[in-house]
């Protein structure tokens, strides 16, 4: 719900701050007075594209902000959480700033977002209906879509079965596609492919060669070094005086010690003991390492060939060892299968006549299922439009076959409309009359507004062309919608102006050799006088006054 509008420097507008209430709000005003402006003010806020026309003459920028109350709107929320911006008990700030260049910012919450992120949070929270405007409702690619979200989950099963078995078959016919498209130029690189694993497989990598021949290079390199170092060591542990002998001399004290003391260097004695037979070990290592410290320069140049191997490898692929294992086994399985073309293609066809006769057959029961509910809704869609003064109107929901299955189905589902008696079934978005389309969109809002879960609706005029017992029909529909989400509507009639919960006044003023744009909540007098005056024009009088008062007075009453 829009809660607060604030507009700076856009248009005609100087500095303007309106606060919005839940249920139906009216703005109303003398052409020209900038309601549209307004209008146009809030569709920078749900992401419409900006222009520089926007900014106040003589002005850098223009400034819009909108707080919004978002607690009912569990999309808009999962949508900011995914784009990781912070809420603040359930409320939200939108502002676009619009320069005098052209360009724009948008921030929600004082972060800048990108127009795109912008209009997918928004379109969880607010809808505007243009007069002239062909909304998602009567676009014929939404009538599945409008379809589906009526039936509320009563093939839903079903529909994601449908889902993901097509997704199946696409994948399918896109892999055999590939498959098909190898042409010559696939074939070079066939040659390029066998030359490489041949080069790999003769190399015969192991994962951890590098690092050993590391270390066996390093050994030999310096095996008089190491040879002398383990001469030495073994001698420290076999000469006279040995330190595993004094190991062994001093525990045969601790004994004769113990024997005398129990326990007093018991734990002593076993840390020696323990000590002794480390070094022996230690000493048995040593001499046998010894006999394989001798320098061989035939291993040498073996093992420094081998490196120099692997270091070309790496270098002319520009992957380590364990990647080029794993890029010779995809090399591998890439020339099978184009070496095995033939079978993989006719092994695919088989694969993709199976999974399109079970789009096919899931299709069929998907479409049952979408008939039997759209019987349903063609009748409560005919219900809304007769309850609008269209009492010779009918519908039919048209279902056509696809030349080819998609996504969503195996059919095309369009809403064809007659507004009159005798007139044939044509597409809603041919219809001439303004007025029969106001309507029958209005229907269409009031039986849609729960599933498509926005939190306001704004109508531009939406009421245009329409008069009479009609006009009040629209007027009640608005209403109802009010009490679902919030209705802010721009209108000419006085029955939707009587009708209302709260009622705006639009006005221009002129300051310093400047037009400005003003707005003033009418309350009592001043309410039924703008009524009077959408009643009979210019010319208010005391009998306009009163059927301004009594038309109040009655809807608020119903």
């Amino acid at each position: 719900m829009l809660q607060t509008l604030s507009i700076k420097q856009f248009a005609i507008i100087d500095k303007l701050e309106i606060q919005f209430s839940d249920g139906l709000t009216v703005l109303s005003g003398e052409t020209g007075s900038g309601k549209s402006i307004i209008i146009d003010a809030i569709g920078q806020l749900i992401g419409m594209r900006a222009s520089s026309d926007y900014v106040r003459h003589g002005e850098k920028k223009a400034i819009i902000e909108g707080i919004f109350d978002i607690d009912e709107s569990k999309d808009a929320i999962s949508i900011l959480e995914d784009l990781s911006i912070d809420i603040d008990e359930d409320f939200l700030l939108v502002k676009r700033e619009i320069f005098s260049s052209g360009k724009s910012i948008c921030r929600i919450n004082n972060q800048i977002v990108t127009l795109q992120d912008l209009r997918k949070v928004m379109q969880e929270l607010l809808d505007i209906h243009g007069q002239h405007e062909t909304q998602s409702l009567l676009k014929q690619k939404y009538h599945l879509q409008l379809l589906d979200d009526y039936a509320e989950n009563q093939y839903s099963d079903l529909l994601q079965q449908y889902k993901n078995i097509f997704n199946q078959y696409k994948d399918k016919r896109k892999e055999l596609e590939d498959l098909e498209s190898a042409d010559q130029a696939l074939l070079q690189r066939l040659d390029l492919m066998k030359f490489q694993f041949e080069e790999l497989t003769e190399a015969s990598l192991k994962e951890d060669e590098v690092e050993q021949l590391e270390v066996d290079i390093k050994r030999i390199q310096n095996s008089e070094k190491l040879s002398l170092a383990l001469n030495n060591a073994h001698q420290v542990l076999t000469d006279e005086n040995a330190i595993p002998d004094r190991l062994y001399e001093l525990s045969n004290h601790l004994q004769s010690i113990n024997d005398i003391v129990p326990e007093k260097y018991e734990k002593l004695k076993e840390d020696i003991d323990q000590f002794y037979y480390v070094l022996e070990d230690a000493k048995h290592d040593i001499y046998d390492e010894m006999a394989n410290t001798e320098f061989d320069e035939q291993v040498l140049n073996e093992l420094e060939s081998r490196m120099n191997l692997l270091n070309n490898l790496k270098r002319k692929y520009g992957k380590d060892v364990p990647e080029l294992i794993a890029y010779q086994s995809k090399l591998e399985n890439e020339i099978n299968k184009i070496e095995n073309y033939e079978q993989s293609s006719s092994q695919l066809r088989e694969e993709i006549n199976q999974l399109y006769q079970e789009v096919i057959d899931i299709g069929k029961a998907l479409s049952k299922e979408r008939r039997r509910v759209a019987r349903e809704l063609r009748d409560h869609i005919v219900s809304e439009i007769q309850n609008l003064q269209m009492k010779d109107a009918n519908l039919e929901i048209s279902f056509k076959p696809l030349d080819e299955p998609n996504y969503e189905g195996i059919e095309f589902v369009e809403f064809l409309i007659s507004p009159n008696k005798g007139e044939p079934l044509k597409s809603l978005n041919k219809i001439a009359s303004g007025g029969e389309l106001s309507r029958i969109m209005l229907a269409l809002k009031s039986i849609f507004v729960k599933s498509r879960g926005q939190t306001a609706i704004l109508f531009d005029e939406v009421d245009s062309g329409v008069s009479g017992q009609a006009a009040q029909k629209m007027a009640e529909k608005m209403r109802d919608i009010a009490q679902f989400i919030q209705v802010i509507c721009i209108s000419h009639l006085p029955q939707v102006a009587s009708m209302s919960d709260h009622h705006l006044l639009i006005s221009k003023a002129s300051h310093d050799d400047r037009t400005t744009t003003q707005v003033k909540e009418l309350l009592d007098d001043d309410r039924i006088n703008e009524v009077a005056r959408m009643i009979s024009g210019a010319s208010v009088t005391d009998l306009t006054r009163e059927n301004a008062k009594e038309m109040i007075a009655q809807n608020h009453r119903d």
